[in-house]
């Protein structure tokens, strides 16, 4: 049987094609993808590419090799130390990047993979140094024997000052016009939680920084994107309706997307874009409070754009059951394939699975509605069921023995 997890149905998967998408490496949030300023003049980069008289700056974040179970951070601000007239001395700080309430990150899930924290657009200037503001709401998990009583245990970390003062990454680097200048904080998790004397853990954060600067014409290529909706059937008033505020995740080897769904009235609820998405096979994971989680292996394409809009159901789904005979002999059919197909204008799905050896099949995970049914079997005429099947939440409807000629 064509198996739907429960709660959640799909439904559709299709291609836009797209261009002019370039990225590297992942995207926690979408926003953090800053376009160029709309009306700027372009120019032509020598590098290949259109520039607007700006250069780019995108930050990640990685993390070492640990052995704990969970490290969380919560990051509040990044700034940049501009130099004054060339003097690394004098100068002034600039906000780079700042995300009210915090963005969480467990480091342990960034071993061997980059998070892009920000992509933006700078006027040409060089930088002296860097600096990382975290909030003091860090905690680390310990699993099995080293939690307490050999029980997994959450341990808050102090951070001594990094919320007032931030943490400065020595490094300076410099934004170039119709570049791109990349930096990667390199943050040890395993280095930076320390154990003290009478048992407990507090953060004293040991991080590297490296940058690097190319030209647009040297940004890998072979990106697409993947966009879509998430939303709700309710079959009591037969709607559709979005939900804002859903968890959008996608990962696949080195990369990790993160988004959530729009909750502004300004447009259309409960929908996602993740952009610049590297080609290749992925998970997309999407996390709706009151709902089962949702989980979709789909294929990024180059320079195209991967829709997936997802429902959910507001109700318990049913089921449709019977069985299938010969209408001459009365035995069983065994692999008639029986079809159901949801009867709606505003939102489409449909099932179908195969007799098993006595002639009987189940549909289940059905959304509620009414439901046309069809069978097909070789050496038999089709059949069509006479009038819709009205499916109910949380029930099964037999529907009897269904004849084939």
């Amino acid at each position: 049987m064509k198996k739907y997890f429960k709660f959640v149905l799909l439904l559709g998967v299709s291609l836009i094609f797209l261009t002019g998408c370039v990225s590297d490496l992942v995207v926690p949030e979408n926003d953090l993808n800053s376009p160029a300023t709309e009306g700027s003049s372009t120019y032509e980069n020598p590098a290949g590419g259109l520039g607007t008289g700006k250069g780019t700056l995108k930050i990640y974040l990685t993390d070492a090799p640990g052995d704990y179970k969970e490290v969380y951070i919560n990051i509040s601000k990044i700034e940049g130390h501009i130099a004054s007239d060339g003097e690394e001395e004098e100068g002034y700080w600039e906000i780079l990047k700042e995300w009210s309430g915090g963005l969480p990150v467990d480091l342990i899930e960034l071993e061997d993979v980059s998070m892009l924290l920000a992509s933006l657009e700078l006027e040409p200037n060089k930088y002296t140094q860097l600096r990382i503001f975290l909030n003091g709401d860090a905690s680390l998990v310990l699993e099995g024997e080293e939690g307490l009583d050999g029980l997994t245990e959450t341990i808050p970390l102090e951070i001594p000052s990094s919320a007032n003062t931030g943490i400065k990454l020595n490094r300076p680097f410099e934004i170039v016009e119709g570049m791109i200048t990349k930096l990667t904080i390199d943050f040890d998790a395993e280095k930076s939680v320390i154990k003290t004397g009478n048992g407990k853990y507090k953060m004293k954060p040991v991080i590297s920084l490296s940058s690097e600067t190319y030209s647009t014409g040297e940004v890998p290529g072979g990106v697409g994107s993947v966009s879509g909706t998430v939303s709700y059937y309710d079959s009591q008033i037969l709607a559709l309706t979005g939900i804002g505020g859903a968890s959008i995740e996608l990962s696949g080897g080195a990369y990790i997307f993160a988004n959530t769904t729009t909750t502004s009235t300004e447009e259309p609820i409960g929908e996602f874009s993740l952009l610049d998405v590297p080609a290749g096979s992925y998970t997309l994971n999407i996390y709706a409070e009151g709902y089962d989680d949702y989980s979709q292996n789909i294929e990024v394409i180059v320079d195209a754009d991967t829709v997936v809009d997802v429902v959910f159901l507001a109700e318990e789904p049913g089921g449709i059951s019977g069985s299938v005979v010969d209408s001459g002999t009365t035995l069983a059919i065994k692999g008639a394939t029986v079809s159901v197909e949801l009867v709606s204008l505003i939102y489409s799905f449909d099932s179908f699975t195969e007799t098993d050896t006595e002639g009987n099949f189940s549909i289940e995970q059905l959304p509620v509605g009414n439901y046309n049914l069809t069978v097909s079997a070789d050496g038999y005429s089709f059949y069509s069921h006479a009038v819709e099947i009205a499916v109910t939440a949380g029930d099964t409807i037999e529907i009897g023995v269904i004849g084939l000629i």
